[in-house]
C-alpha cells in the first residue's frame, strides 16, 4: 500500500455536527461522491494557527483518504489516498 499526497480544495464536504464535534460524512471530488462509511482516526493539530482537523476514513468504494478542515475555512481539503501497490 502507497500514499499518494494530493493536497486537493474539495468542492463539496457535508458534515454533520453533534455536541461532541464534528465529522464528515459525505464529499464531492471532480464528478464524484464519495459517502464515508467510516472514520478510522481523528486528531487535531493545535500546533498551527488555527488549529487544522484531519480525518482518516474510508468510503463506500473501499478506498482510504485524508481529509483536512482548517478553522475559519470556508472548505476542506483532500490530503491524500491509499492506493493498493
Amino acid at each position: 500500500m502507497y500514499e499518494e499526497m494530493l493536497n486537493e480544495v474539495l468542492a463539496r464536504t457535508w458534515v454533520a455536527f453533534a455536541p461532541g464535534g464534528f465529522r464528515p460524512v459525505c464529499f464531492r471530488r471532480g464528478p464524484r461522491r464519495y459517502r464515508v462509511r467510516r472514520i478510522n482516526a481523528r486528531w487535531v493539530d493545535r500546533s498551527l494557527s488555527p488549529p487544522r482537523h484531519g480525518f482518516s476514513v474510508t468510503v463506500d468504494t473501499g478506498e482510504v483518504f485524508q481529509l483536512a478542515y482548517t478553522e475559519g475555512e470556508p472548505f476542506w481539503r483532500l490530503e491524500s489516498l491509499l492506493n493498493e501497490a
